[in-house]
């Protein structure tokens, strides 16, 4: 967003970015004052990002479909606090749990494997990449991952490489 390439959204936002990034939804916004997810999908800046619906989501706080621009700055302010790993293991998190309960099922997991993954490989493959996946990281054989099982899953390669986004 922007021509300031190597700036990542993982870090603290200043109030010149967020003016800057705020600029830029008004550009977007429609005659009410809203963005939808299509004009969020169709920045190059954000690249075909598979998980841009959910995260959407998350933010959307009336449930509309859109984001205002209150509901768009918070998401900002939200993005400029990721700097802290714990806080990217958090958000992360909160993608893969679709129904908010505090849990990834394998039927979540398994959603997020087609989302990234698309028709690459066959749904028995990717279930089968899902109970291997719950076989090895659930501790406590619930079929469910909770937040430190989740964690455990990812590495920290993984978390840095997806919290950045050039601005």
């Amino acid at each position: 967003m922007g021509n300031q390439p190597g700036k990542s959204l993982g870090g603290r936002l200043t109030k010149k970015d967020i003016e800057r990034l705020q600029r830029r939804f008004n550009r977007l916004a429609n005659s009410s004052g809203k963005v939808n997810i299509a004009a969020f999908e169709s920045m190059v800046e954000l690249g075909g990002n598979p998980f841009i619906p959910r995260i959407f989501k998350l933010f959307d706080e009336s449930g509309d479909g859109t984001l205002s621009l209150e509901e768009f700055t918070r998401a900002l302010e939200y993005f400029g606090q990721l700097d802290v790993e714990e806080e990217q293991y958090k958000f992360a998190f909160r993608i893969y749990d679709e129904d908010k309960d505090g849990l990834i099922s394998s039927e979540e997991l398994f959603n997020v494997l087609q989302t990234l993954l698309g028709n690459a490989y066959p749904d028995a493959q990717l279930e089968q990449v899902v109970h291997n996946t719950m076989s090895e990281f659930d501790r406590d054989g619930d079929n469910k991952l909770d937040l430190d099982e989740f964690k455990t899953l990812l590495s920290r390669q993984d978390l840095s490489n997806k919290f950045s986004m050039s601005m």
